[in-house]
């Protein structure tokens, strides 16, 4: 009885050992998220100017990197570190773990959805628009595009929208799918190579300040919406903080005040 009894005690105060650990565990990670932030690898571009690409200096430049930025002061428990690489590996980074934000101006579509986690707060519109030489008048809307080809990244959101239009027109659209650089880009329309591309409005104008007055969009938009960043489905806890410092941004004007310097205007909410 008296054995029965004293590992009765025992176990009592194991477990009152095991939960008292447990509270002082818990404070301490509160504790050290403080004064040993959290490593957080942001996947972004490295060839799309303004918004992700690389300096002359070969570090991260762009929107998608001042924004980061400011978040990342109000998100002291964090250490953001960037990871530039081309377009089509940032979600399949992470996907497969390697980065922990995909930031690349992602707008939603339902194969995105799907596989990925979404910000609740966007950061900048994204309205696609038909784009090509001022020259043509034979594309006016994105009917018109049917016979033509039309260059698109892969796994980007144009060619989301355009595959979907395909699908109930016959594939009608030649989609050239490339990664080229808009000088690339420019060349191919002028060489015939491609009849037309996708890209908002904002862009063309800053391509057409730098390379001639070459390019116009045409028609209405093809698609409207906005860029999230995006996170594995269980990173629940980083997605709601970034957001949480996202609205305080857009709150006090800190988000506006970046695109207009970065991008020449504010675009967190006009095209």
């Amino acid at each position: 009885m008296k054995k029965f009894k004293v590992m009765k005690l025992l176990t009592v105060a194991t477990l009152v050992g095991v939960l008292l650990t447990a509270c002082g565990a818990n404070k301490t990670s509160s504790e050290a998220t403080k004064s040993n932030p959290k490593t957080v690898i942001i996947g972004t571009g490295n060839a799309f100017k303004p918004y992700c690409y690389l300096d002359a200096n070969g570090k991260p430049a762009g929107y998608e990197i001042n924004v980061l930025k400011e978040v990342n002061k109000r998100l002291p428990q964090y250490k953001f570190q960037f990871q530039p690489m081309d377009f089509t590996n940032v979600l399949l980074s992470l996907q497969s773990g390697k980065v922990d934000v995909g930031a690349h101006q992602f707008e939603k579509n339902p194969e995105r959805e799907q596989k990925f986690l979404f910000s609740n707060e966007s950061y900048t519109t994204f309205i696609l628009r038909i784009t090509d030489l001022k020259n043509r008048t034979d594309i006016n809307s994105i009917d018109d595009l049917k016979g033509k080809k039309v260059q698109v990244g892969k796994g980007s959101n144009d060619a989301y929208t355009l595959e979907q239009y395909n699908k109930t027109h016959g594939d009608a659209i030649k989609l050239v799918y490339s990664s080229a650089d808009i000088a690339t880009t420019i060349k191919s329309l002028e060489a015939g190579d491609i009849d037309a591309f996708i890209s908002v409005t904002r862009l063309v104008e800053q391509y057409n300040k730098t390379f001639g007055d070459k390019l116009k969009t045409v028609g209405s938009p093809i698609s409207s919406s906005s860029t999230y960043y995006l996170y594995r489905k269980s990173d629940t806890t980083l997605q709601k903080d970034i957001d949480k410092a996202l609205k305080a941004m857009k709150a006090d004007g800190t988000l506006e005040k970046i695109s207009k310097e970065t991008l020449g205007g504010d675009y967190t909410h006009n095209d």
